[in-house]
């Protein structure tokens, strides 16, 4: 399957581009309105999501310019909430209005179902007639944006990984055991955060450990830092302790990956029990 990063230079700004045919997805800050303008795909009809804190915004653009319809959103001070953008569409360019309220609806729905974000949509979405061909194709689209997102850009749109502290839950899909202790979690994240923590509770490796962190924020590569960063207006990393920060902005299997990296590091023996 083809595979295409391109990163725009981030001295000028902060416009991520992906692509895994037939899809493109792109992410932005607010700040990047004027570079957008001078992409290609700035024309392209898309699926977006307006983001700023705990609100969202779905929406959709055909027969416009997808940098057109954003300038009419921030210059509405009624969104001054949106902290970034991101959307997605074919990498050809090529999508009919049908498809573009299919795919609005379908996002909007899957907001609800799935996302306790304050979605600020005051409808469905348009409805309009679609073909079971063109609806399948849609659907692929879908899919593959959300691969991407997943897999590749490690952006968990709906926030499903974040655990509801007030809420009670028997179920624990997600359970490792080392060095005689059992750990379990909601959530792939919350596994990974909890090893690290009983990791570097240990005495044993806490010099190990301390070589891992680097100065200032920590990345996808150099996981332990020493503060909290940030993607598109989202921490990417928890705070384990004074002066150590966990990088956790990671799709699942980035997650057990980077489990296996620190038991490798600090030389333990573990076992993933359950995984999801």
């Amino acid at each position: 399957m083809k595979q295409i990063f391109i990163f725009s230079d981030n001295r000028k700004d902060s416009i991520v581009y992906f692509e895994r045919e037939p899809a493109i997805l792109v992410s932005m800050s607010r700040s990047d309105l004027l570079y957008l303008k001078e992409q290609d795909f700035a024309t392209y009809p898309a699926i977006y999501v307006l983001i700023g804190g705990n609100k969202r915004y779905v929406g959709q653009v055909a027969g416009q310019k997808i940098e057109q319809r954003l300038t009419q959103h921030f210059q509405n001070k009624a969104n001054d909430w949106v902290e970034s953008v991101l959307f997605f569409g074919r990498a050809d360019g090529k999508m009919s209005k049908a498809d573009t309220d299919y795919l609005e609806r379908r996002l909007i729905k899957d907001f609800k179902e799935k996302s306790s974000y304050e979605l600020t949509n005051s409808t469905k979405g348009n409805k309009s007639y679609i073909d079971k061909l063109q609806k399948a194709k849609s659907d692929q689209l879908y899919n593959i944006a959300f691969e991407i997102l997943n897999d590749i850009a490690n952006i968990d749109l709906f926030g499903t990984e974040k655990e509801e502290s007030n809420t009670y839950n028997e179920y624990h899909p997600f359970k490792l055991t080392f060095e005689n202790k059992v750990i379990t979690a909601k959530s792939a994240r919350k596994l990974y955060t909890k090893f690290a923590e009983a990791i570097i509770e240990n005495p044993s490796y806490e010099a190990i450990i301390k070589k891992m962190v680097v100065e200032g924020c920590p990345t996808y590569s150099l996981i332990f830092g020493s503060e909290i960063g940030n993607y598109n207006g989202y921490p990417n990393a928890v705070r384990l302790s004074n002066g150590i920060c966990l990088y956790n902005n990671l799709s699942r299997k980035a997650l057990r990956e980077k489990i296996n990296t620190i038991a490798q590091q600090v030389g333990v023996e573990y076992e993933i029990l359950k995984w999801g």
